[in-house]
């Protein structure tokens, strides 16, 4: 019984920062990943890798459901999605997801926030404002 009680005491927890996340990846379309990742490193203290395969194990439920609402309001190119996740399903197997499992911890928590500061200034017009004023 005592096993159980501080798993009781979590859940509010981990319900709480999975109905931010959710929200988030349902209405940016960044998949939760990208929220995911860091709140299991940092929050949860998870290993990188565990981390990753967590989330991936959750985003295929909170994607499922997710992708069942936008469907519902006409926003899924089904083919699109299907060419997608073909391509996606072949590199996370076979080039993504190895490579996470050689990789030191250390270097894909690197490596992770490297690509979501990238994304991040694509989306905020970084990169094209720094460009703009490194040629003009």
């Amino acid at each position: 019984m005592k096993a159980i009680i501080p798993i009781l005491k979590v859940i509010p927890l981990y319900g709480a920062l999975g109905l931010i996340i959710g929200t988030v990846a349902a209405l940016f379309g960044v998949g939760g990943g990208i929220l995911m990742v860091p709140v299991c490193i940092s929050i949860f203290e998870r290993q990188p890798q565990v981390a990753v395969g967590t989330s991936l194990a959750a985003i295929v439920l909170i994607s499922l459901a997710s992708a069942i609402k936008h469907y519902t309001f006409g926003y899924v190119d089904l083919k699109l999605a299907m060419a997608l996740a073909a391509g996606a399903i072949v590199g996370g197997v076979f080039i993504g997801a190895p490579l996470a499992h050689a990789l030191p911890g250390d270097t894909l928590k690197r490596a992770f926030g490297y690509f979501a500061m990238t994304v991040g200034f694509y989306y905020t017009g970084v990169p094209a404002a720094v460009w703009q004023r490194l040629h003009h």
